[in-house]
């Protein structure tokens, strides 16, 4: 398991089944640990799911990968003080939500 600190200092835990997810479903994600961590740590912006409050999307810009996607995305649901990475991918646009910090 790898463990990280995002903006607001808060662990955030990934799993190595999650880390497997990623590379699998996302091979475009090269290395994704070193990124996910950068995202964590120094987002552009923070935006709380419409659909779920305890989903938290953290987006940082890439402009070096594919020539659409422009934004490396990390979802962490938060509980208790703590987050759990879920997933991450490249995404061209900012989805709609709460946004709870922004750079």
């Amino acid at each position: 398991m790898h463990l990280f600190k995002d903006k607001f200092g808060r662990n955030i835990r990934l799993t190595e089944e999650r880390l497997q997810h990623i590379i699998t479903d996302h091979p475009e994600l090269l290395k994704p640990t070193g990124k996910i961590e950068e995202t964590l740590m120094f987002p552009s912006i923070v935006i709380k799911s419409e659909d779920d409050p305890y989903v938290w999307l953290y987006y940082r810009p890439y402009k070096v990968f594919t020539r659409q996607k422009s934004f490396l995305l990390v979802i962490v649901k938060i509980s208790n003080g703590e987050g759990f990475a879920i997933t991450a991918f490249f995404v061209k646009n900012l989805q709609k939500g709460e946004v709870v910090w922004k750079a």
